[in-house]
């Protein structure tokens, strides 16, 4: 949705609103990672309830549970959206919600190590097909699309980059639920932190070659610009769609056992199996009930997704560094429900 998300309002210039979204992600969470690592990267439900207390604490983190359904929510419904829209149009959405939902809860079942040995393998066979899908296409590019350069002036600009900050430089703050199971946690600030700069490179060659290739006029009418694009000029559309739903099967994942841990941790349950069935039934149902179509769906995220998520990130933040000045991070650990 990026390229779409930014050229609406941006037009040419809007790989120069990519970059900045990049930047501010990166110091976003930059300041994230320096929070965490204070608390040596525990858990963000055993942070926040230490800092705020048991009431206080299980509040806010419910409201972290609610962010990651709510979150998952959108993902299945952008799943769905898609597919209908641009696949299969004579199809159900809930064929794919159902199906997308019920892989991701096998995968929690199973825990974080599969998931991370599934990730670990996609991961380069996703970059492959990308680098190859971005060679095939390359040829069509025209910097003509691109001028004048900075011709819809700074305000233009930022907002393309507030639509796209928030989806995924802010919300990836999900992840501050499993960081306490990483061993070596020595590596894990530098890795992160790579980690968001690479795959924002990524979106900024991605908004960068569809707006050089399509027009941004063309790109600012699709919700899904790459797809349309590359369905346009080399009919291996196939190719970037498993891309993006591998991407999009991790994601879910990672969002369903972070709301998981977090129920775990509040009930002081041993496990989170008990919560797969009801989270999984929770998340189909708001995917069908939060939007009445896809219009309405892209409209509420270009507009407030950004504002919505960094809500949940300044509380967390702020309550963080409360906890540094009153050195309530450095008392000694209590038993912590994370495994």
């Amino acid at each position: 949705m990026a390229p779409g998300t930014t050229t609406s309002f941006a037009n040419q210039d809007a790989w120069i609103s990519m970059i900045l979204a990049l930047i501010i992600g990166l110091i976003l969470n930059v300041v994230w990672m320096m929070l965490l690592k204070s608390y040596d990267y525990k858990s963000i439900f055993f942070i926040t309830e230490r800092v705020s207390g048991k009431w206080l604490g299980t509040f806010i983190n419910l409201l972290i549970v609610f962010y990651a359904i709510h979150l998952t929510a959108y993902i299945v419904r952008n799943l769905s959206n898609f597919m209908v829209i641009n696949v299969i149009p004579d199809s159900h959405d809930w064929t794919y919600q159902l199906m997308i939902i019920l892989l991701a809860v096998y995968s929690c079942y199973y825990g974080l190590t599969n998931m991370a040995r599934v990730n670990e393998f996609l991961i380069p066979w996703m970059l492959l097909l990308f680098f190859i899908t971005v060679c095939l296409i390359a040829n069509q590019f025209e910097f003509d699309h691109l001028k004048p350069v900075f011709e819809q002036g700074y305000k233009s600009i930022s907002q393309g980059a507030h639509g796209t900050l928030g989806f995924p430089f802010i919300e990836i703050i999900l992840l501050g639920a499993v960081f306490t199971f990483v061993k070596q946690k020595e590596k894990l600030m530098k890795g992160y932190l790579f980690a968001i700069f690479f795959a924002g490179i990524i979106l900024v060659l991605t908004v960068f070659l569809t707006v050089g290739i399509e027009g941004p006029y063309m790109v600012s009418r699709e919700s899904y610009a790459t797809f349309s694009m590359i369905r346009n000029i080399t009919r291996i559309e196939i190719v970037i769609a498993i891309v993006w739903i591998f991407g999009i099967l991790v994601k879910i994942v990672l969002c369903v056992f972070a709301a998981l841990k977090g129920l775990q941790h509040i009930s002081r349950h041993n496990s989170y199996n008990p919560f797969l069935l009801p989270v999984g039934i929770l998340i189909w149902v708001m995917s069908n009930e939060i939007h009445e179509n896809a219009i309405d769906f892209t409209d509420f995220v270009v507009k407030n997704w950004t504002l919505w998520w960094f809500t949940l990130y300044l509380i967390l933040t702020l309550l963080m560094f409360i906890g540094i000045v009153l050195k309530m991070h450095k008392q000694k650990d209590e038993l912590e429900i994370n495994k």
